[in-house]
């Protein structure tokens, strides 16, 4: 089983803004024709089981049904307080939510048979990190500075977060003046 991250960061390592919008995303998704979709289909037609935090998941929601980005795939939900979390009627079934640690939520993906998830949400990734979990890490660097925001990793004594050696495996850059870089951790 293996666990990926695919994120786009600022150059100064933001992936949102401060009150959580990531607004400043929509001028870099214009890529040429021959940039495609930066390689994002390719990644997702791998994974089977998509794993993101609650304010993520609320986020891609009031994108609309029309903007869906993830097929059939499950989705769940990582959130402390699971019976605030929407799931609109068109999810029921596709997406679940749950309160578990980063151990319990492995070891249920590995119990169904689950090959590879997708790990997304800055709070959800740093869990899922610091627990040893992400095994490969797509960064989609924007030639922005924001200056301020949400960090995809915090300079925290929060004690979720540990270092970890990365092997390089390719960095492509795109039209729109994002360069794309990844990486594999390090047993």
């Amino acid at each position: 089983m293996k666990a990926s991250v695919y994120i786009a960061t600022t150059l100064d390592g933001f992936i949102a803004s401060h009150d959580g919008s990531i607004g400043f995303l929509n001028e870099y998704q214009k890529a040429s024709p021959e940039d495609g979709d930066m390689g994002f289909s390719s990644f997702l037609a791998s994974v089977d089981l998509i794993v993101m935090g609650r304010k993520t998941w609320d986020q891609v929601v009031s994108f609309g049904e029309e903007n869906w980005p993830y097929g059939k795939r499950a989705v769940w939900v990582w959130s402390r307080v699971p019976e605030s979390v929407f799931v609109p009627e068109c999810r029921r079934g596709q997406a679940v939510v749950y309160s578990l640690s980063p151990d319990r939520m492995m070891e249920l993906a590995k119990e169904k048979g689950h090959s590879h998830i997708y790990i997304d949400g800055g709070t959800t990734i740093r869990a899922f990190h610091g627990s040893g979990f992400v095994d490969e890490y797509i960064l989609s660097r924007l030639p922005l500075l924001l200056g301020g925001g949400i960090p995809l990793f915090e300079n925290s004594n929060a004690g979720n977060e540990k270092m970890a050696e990365m092997d390089h495996l390719e960095t492509k850059s795109f039209s729109n003046g994002i360069v794309q870089s990844h990486y594999r951790v390090k047993r």
